[in-house]
This record gives structure tokens, C-alpha cells and sequence, in this order.
């Protein structure tokens, strides 16, 4: 996916440079979500610079992959310095945004403190729509949601196309694998057991059978952990009746790079799974209690499985159930959904050099 032209926009004379901002504040699987409206904004200005913010991880990701051609990470309160206004900017931001022409972020501004700061550096059009709720948006899923906040054109039901990711960052997931002696199966699979919150995670066992399973078959498992994964991964490491290796503490980038070398990927409603997807990796999603028409990836390797229908209406109501009824994916289901997967070569990714 190629989304930029080949003019250089770091190399034009300063004032002659003009620049578009995307700000989202959200987590690694909902700026995922907002890719299509990324790629409608870089269609509708192709000779801007385009610069996110939002999480320094994600964003660098996206900068690499050449998706923006810039990052201001919101840990270094960028965010901050515009709803505290113009006086607070510093200098470098406030000399970028004198040369942006149009800012869009999924956020409120109710008191229009933000709204102000933009229109006194000059921003001509600025759009600000929270994305998250229900009662304002038309489109079911969040990716149109994006698009529709923002007043872009929906990208439907198509997808913004897959990560393209440069050598290095695939080299990078290489070396990690190398070092676990990895780096040469042709049939990994990478399985993240948990998620934002473990009110989305399958049961351990369900996931035990998966990977006894895969390991049978001659698939080499790999669990992912992340900074709240510790006790989903250590429940599933428990159960097994043999050792699988955990990839832990890998920066975003990296773990994309793992991620492209595999040959399946299963996971819940989190970023991880988001990521894959993006990647075009062949991913079993596995949704409850979230509903996976507004929030799971597309994607035509993509399979969501859920269990029966979810009866709670709040998240409280989910934090309270016990049943978790909606998480009731049987193993043999998402053995027979792997066996497809692993029974066909994965198809070659484009590199970047």
C-alpha cells in the first residue's frame, strides 16, 4: 500500500511546507481502527505532511511503516500544550502547527479550550468528535465510526490495506525469534492469551488444548505476553504439558516484527490482534463480551469466533457474570479454524527496503 507521492516534504523551504495533524489519544487497537480515515486524509492531501499524535509506540510504528510522515508522541504533552493554550506551546510544536491547514482528533473539546489554541496559531479547519459514542454515529463499526466523526468518506467494509513493514523491523522480530531457535519454522504461531481486560479473555484451558494441539500437529506455538498479560500467560504455561516459549517486554515495533514471520495468530478483542490483522497475518479472533460487528478487525484472513450471544447490557453487568457464556468457544473450534490456516503456505508480504 503506497500512500504517499514521492516529493519529500522535509526538504521544502520553510513557509512553503504545509502540514495536516491526526490526534488520537487511544489505545493501539483503536488507532488501528482509524487507518482508513488516515488513508482518506492522506488522499485528500497528498502534498501535506501528515503527523499523528498519540502513543509514542504506536505512532512510531505507523512513521516506519510510512503511514505519517510524523510523530508527536502525547507521553511528551503535546495534548496537554494544546488545551492549556497558545503560551503554553513549545516552540518546535507551535512553529509545525502556524503550518497546518487542517487538524482532526477523536476527542471532546466541549469547553473549545483546544478548538481556541488552533484557531489562534491560524488552523483553518479544525474537527473534533469523540468516536466512542453510540448515540451520534450512523455506522456500526468503529473504523466507519472514525471515518464518519472526522466527515471522511467511509471506507465501507474495506479494510485501509496491510502494514507494510520496512526490513529493519522484520529483522528486528527475526533476531527474536533466532535466539529461541525459531527463526526457521515455517509454521509458527503466535498466541497472546490475554487482552485489555481479562473479562475478554477465553479460560486458560481452552487455549491449553489449542496448543497441545498445535504442537501435535508440528506447528511451533509462541505465547506473547504483555504488560498485563502476566497472570493469562502464566495460567495457560501452567496447564501445558510441555515448555513453550514466551516472547515478553518487546516494544510495539518489535512485536510487529515477530508477528509477520508467523504463520497464524489467535488472540481476543485487544491491539495484538489488531496488529496481526493489519500485518495480514491469519488471525482467529475470539470476541466476548465486546460485539465484533463494530469492534473486530477486517481483513479477508480474519475468522471471529464467539460464543452465545452476550445478556449483559453495562460493563458492569460483565464484570459482574459469572457464566461468561459468550466466551463458551469450544478448543475443537478453533482447532478446526487453525487447521485451514496451517494447512495452506502463507502468501508473501511486500517489504520495504
Amino acid at each position: 500500500l503506497k500512500l504517499f507521492p514521492a516529493m519529500n516534504q522535509h526538504n521544502l523551504p520553510r513557509g512553503t511546507r504545509r502540514n495536516v495533524l491526526l490526534i488520537h489519544p487511544g489505545a493501539l487497537g483503536d488507532v488501528l481502527l482509524a487507518r482508513p480515515a488516515l488513508q482518506a486524509l492522506t488522499q485528500r492531501f497528498p502534498q501535506h505532511e501528515i503527523a499523528f499524535l498519540g502513543g509514542r509506540e504506536v505512532g512510531l510504528l505507523l512513521q516506519a511503516c510510512e503511514e505519517v510522515h510524523r510523530v508527536f508522541p502525547i507521553e511528551s504533552a503535546y495534548l496537554s500544550e494544546v488545551f492549556a493554550g497558545v503560551d503554553h506551546l513549545s516552540q518546535v510544536f507551535l512553529d509545525w502547527l502556524e503550518q497546518t491547514d487542517m487538524v482532526v482528533g477523536w476527542l471532546s473539546d466541549t469547553e473549545g479550550t483546544a478548538t481556541s489554541t488552533l484557531r489562534a496559531v491560524g488552523v483553518r479547519s479544525i474537527q473534533f468528535q469523540p468516536a466512542l459514542s453510540s448515540n451520534r454515529h450512523v455506522s456500526e463499526h468503529q473504523s466507519d465510526r472514525y471515518c464518519e466523526a472526522a466527515r471522511l468518506e467511509s471506507s465501507g467494509s474495506l479494510s485501509a490495506g496491510f502494514l507494510a513493514l520496512p526490513s529493519t523491523i522484520r529483522g528486528q522480530g527475526n533476531q527474536v525469534l533466532a535466539a529461541l531457535d525459531l527463526e526457521k519454522h515455517d509454521q509458527l504461531v503466535v498466541i497472546h492469551p490475554g487482552s485489555g481486560s481479562g473479562r475478554k479473555c477465553l479460560e486458560s484451558w481452552r487455549l491449553v488444548r489449542v496448543i497441545e494441539w498445535m504442537s501435535a500437529f508440528g506447528a511451533a506455538p509462541l505465547l506473547l505476553e504483555g504488560p498485563a498479560d502476566e497472570k493469562a500467560v502464566a495460567a495457560v504455561l501452567s496447564g501445558l504439558t510441555h515448555a513453550v516459549p514466551v516472547v515478553r517486554g518487546m516494544n510495539v515495533s518489535v512485536v510487529a516484527g515477530v508477528l509477520s514471520h508467523a504463520a497464524l495468530y489467535v488472540g481476543h478483542d485487544s491491539g495484538i490482534t489488531h496488529l496481526a490483522a493489519a500485518l495480514a497475518v491469519p488471525t482467529i479472533a475470539c470476541f466476548g463480551p465486546t460485539n465484533p460487528r463494530r469492534w473486530a478487525p477486517r481483513g479477508t484472513k480474519v475468522t471471529i469466533m464467539t460464543g452465545p450471544p452476550c445478556a449483559c447490557l453495562t460493563w458492569r453487568d460483565v464484570e459482574g457474570c459469572g457464566e461468561r457464556a459468550c466466551l463458551q468457544i469450544t478448543p475443537e473450534r478453533i482447532i478446526d479454524a487453525s487447521r485451514a490456516y496451517l494447512g495452506e503456505r502463507p502468501s508473501p508480504r511486500v517489504e520495504k527496503s
